[in-house]
């Protein structure tokens, strides 16, 4: 029986600690989503543009009919709300990646 051979260096399976995704160092306007998926309510006071970092994110306005999916890199602008309290947001990641929204100004 031979011994195993082990590939050249370059075909070796090469694992590494570093994560796929940074996401942007921790801010008050940025919030990292469950990657189990669960949805966090959010509410919005004034207008902002909200960004997708790291993967696919759900994102519906309380009183709108229509949901958002947003992918790294997409943004969502949110005008000033007609309501006093501001928009009302559910929001979620898609799967086990790492998403991370962040509200920008308008402006």
């Amino acid at each position: 029986m031979q011994p195993l051979r082990l590939l050249p260096p370059p075909f070796r399976l090469r694992l590494s600690s570093a994560p796929a995704f940074v996401p942007p160092a921790p801010e008050p306007d940025a919030v990292v989503l469950p990657t189990d998926g669960r949805p966090l309510s959010l509410r919005v006071r004034r207008p902002v543009r909200l960004r997708v970092f790291g993967g696919r994110a759900w994102i519906t306005r309380d009183g709108h009919p229509d949901d958002h999916w947003l992918l790294p890199g997409q943004t969502l602008d949110l005008p000033a709300s007609p309501r006093w309290g501001g928009w009302r947001l559910v929001v979620s990641g898609e799967g086990a990646s790492l998403v991370t929204l962040k509200a920008e100004s308008l402006g």
